[in-house]
């Protein structure tokens, strides 16, 4: 039987501010298997966590992240949409709190200049003896780099609307042991095929417990969720073991 495992999207999204050390701690303490940030790079060319390149939606600043310096950014509150009062962070305090406590599912929303910002994370992840513990999710271009210059590091592969290839395809060519669905851009047979490949299969995303029991009924063998406090609730209730 394939493990059944949950990847807290965001940290606990739903309920405490995203990507923020807080929504990660919350996260651990539910009981995820996983967590999923995503990673981009600042105007000065060190690395934030972050899923938006625009302030307007995740804080209380303007315009586009990449034009401004990692310590501008410090000073923005992205919490403030919940009542809270709470910074950006960095990769790195992330895997200083959190490596190899949980698995990483790190989004890249970019890869930087002959790939620098994966050689960067991977520098982070050797700090703290985390390889083993994380993987790297991407489109194509990400791919592409990631199969490049770190190898070692597992892949996952995600297809975005606007791409050309199919997951499967991309899976295959650029050695991913893992894929990420998006709703509504797979089925059974493709899940099938991919586990006759030993590939795993995440799916972003499920909130409910009738989604939980659906999609693992399916086979998907991460899901991730927003509501990690209810995914917690699911498996207390032993749904796991159906």
């Amino acid at each position: 039987m394939r493990e059944k495992k949950f990847c807290a999207h965001r940290g606990l999204s739903a309920l405490t501010p995203e990507n923020t050390l807080p929504a990660f701690a919350a996260a651990l303490a539910l009981g995820a298997d996983e967590i999923e940030f995503d990673v981009r790079l600042t105007k000065d060319n060190r690395l934030i966590v972050s899923h938006d390149n625009t302030l307007e939606r995740i804080s209380d600043g303007e315009g586009m992240l990449c034009d401004h310096t990692l310590d501008e950014l410090k000073k923005l509150n992205i919490g403030g949409k919940q009542g809270w009062v709470v910074p950006f962070c960095e990769p790195e305090e992330v895997f200083e709190q959190f490596a190899n406590r949980m698995t990483f599912n790190i989004h890249l929303k970019e890869h930087g200049e002959d790939g620098y910002l994966i050689r960067e994370l991977v520098k982070i992840a050797e700090k703290y003896d985390a390889c083993e513990h994380i993987y790297f999710a991407g489109s194509p271009s990400e791919l592409e780099w990631m199969q490049k210059i770190a190898p070692q590091i597992p892949r996952t592969a995600i297809q975005l609307r606007r791409d050309t290839i199919g997951i499967y395809e991309m899976a295959k060519k650029y050695d991913c042991s893992g894929v990420q669905f998006w709703l509504g851009m797979f089925d059974q047979e493709l899940i099938d095929r991919l586990h006759e490949e030993n590939i795993r299969c995440n799916l972003y995303f499920a909130d409910t417990y009738e989604d939980y029991d659906k999609y693992f009924a399916m086979g998907i063998d991460t899901l991730l969720t927003n509501r990690m406090d209810l995914a917690a609730a699911y498996r207390r209730w032993g749904h796991m073991d159906k």
